[in-house]
C-alpha cells in the first residue's frame, strides 16, 4: 500500500466510502490495473507522481482488476490501463492506455486546478484524517486519532459520533454504546447520531452463529420462513446492500406483519437512521408506505 494520503488501493469493501462516498468531496480518478498488463505498469507511477504533485486536488484510487473481478465487470472495464475521473458520484471523463505525462496532466486540468501547496493548506481535522485513513484500511490509526482527539476535547460531540461509528464497525459495541451516552441532547438530535444509532441496533440484532449466505438459502428454499428471512435482511443492511435488505423485510412486513412483532418494520426505520441523509431513504419510506396501505 502507498504510504501517500493521496492514494488508495481499494477494494469491494471500500468502494462505496473511497470512490462513492469520496468522490462527493473531492474528485477519484480510478486506475484499473493488473500486474501483467505492462502499460499499466508504465502509466501507474505518472499516476502516482501527479496525486503527490496536485495535493489532494484529487484522490487516486488504484483497482487492481485480477482480484476485483467483479467491480471491473460491473464498470465495463474491457481494456487495461483504463483510468476514470469521478465527480458527485459519476463519471465525468476517461482514458484507456498508458498516456504520456504531459496528456495526463493536461487530462486532470481539463476538470481541476492543483492545490495550493502543503504548508499553505490548512490541516485536516481529526474526523478527515481518520476517514482517510480508515478508506486506506488503517482502521487501528483511525481509531487512535480519534480517542486522541477525544481525549484532547470530551465534550466534542462530533469526534465522539465518528469514534461510535468506528468502533460499530470494528466490532466494538460496548465502546459505541458509550460514545453516544456522553452527547449532549443537542449532539444526540444530530442526523450522524441517528445513524450511529441505527448502526447498533441493526449490529444488536445480527445473529452472529449462521451466515448470510445459508440464510439466503433457506429464504430460497422456504419463502415462508420469516426468522431466516428476518436475519438475513439484518445482514443484507450491515453488509452495506441495502436495496436487496428493503426488499427482504419489506416482503416480509407484507407477508408476516406479526413476526417478531412488527420486527421488519423497525428494523426497517432502523436502517433509514442508519443511512442518515441518504437520498434513497426517500423512496424506501415511500415503498414502505405503499406496503402498509
Amino acid at each position: 500500500m502507498s504510504d501517500s494520503p493521496y492514494i488508495v488501493e481499494v477494494t469491494k469493501e471500500n468502494f462505496e466510502t473511497v470512490i462513492l462516498h469520496g468522490s462527493m468531496q473531492t474528485p477519484v480518478l480510478v486506475d484499473f490495473w493488473a500486474d501483467w498488463c505492462q502499460p499499466c505498469q508504465t502509466l501507474m507511477p505518472i499516476l502516482a507522481k501527479l496525486a503527490d504533485e496536485y495535493q489532494g486536488a484529487f484522490i487516486l484510487a488504484k483497482i487492481d482488476t485480477e482480484a476485483e473481478q467483479e467491480i471491473a465487470q460491473q464498470l465495463g472495464i474491457r481494456s487495461l490501463p483504463t483510468v476514470k475521473l469521478i465527480h458527485q458520484g459519476a463519471v465525468v471523463d476517461e482514458f484507456a492506455g498508458a498516456l504520456p505525462e504531459t496528456e495526463v496532466r493536461a487530462f486532470l486540468d481539463k476538470h481541476l486546478q492543483a492545490a495550493p501547496p502543503a504548508e499553505e493548506a490548512p490541516p485536516a481535522s481529526p474526523i478527515d484524517l481518520a476517514s482517510q485513513l480508515q478508506a486506506q484500511g488503517d482502521t487501528e490509526q483511525a481509531m487512535t486519532v480519534l480517542r486522541e482527539a477525544q481525549a484532547e476535547d470530551p465534550a466534542n460531540g462530533d469526534v465522539a459520533i465518528a469514534l461510535g461509528k468506528l468502533c460499530v464497525a470494528s466490532g466494538q459495541y460496548d465502546d459505541a454504546r458509550q460514545c453516544l451516552s456522553i452527547l449532549s441532547e443537542e449532539d444526540a438530535k444530530k442526523t450522524e447520531a441517528g445513524m450511529l444509532r441505527g448502526m447498533l441496533t441493526l449490529s444488536d440484532a445480527d445473529d452472529t452463529s449462521t451466515d448470510e449466505a445459508s440464510l439466503a438459502s433457506t429464504v430460497e428454499q422456504d419463502k415462508t420462513n420469516s426468522e431466516a428471512a428476518y436475519k438475513l435482511g439484518i445482514k443484507q443492511a450491515l453488509r452495506g446492500d441495502t436495496d436487496a435488505a428493503v426488499t427482504t423485510l419489506l416482503t416480509l412486513m407484507q407477508r408476516d406483519r406479526e413476526f417478531g412483532d412488527d420486527g421488519a418494520r423497525k428494523t426497517l426505520l432502523s436502517i433509514f437512521d442508519m443511512l442518515g441523509d441518504d437520498p434513497s431513504v426517500g423512496a424506501y419510506r415511500r415503498k414502505m408506505f405503499a406496503y402498509l396501505h
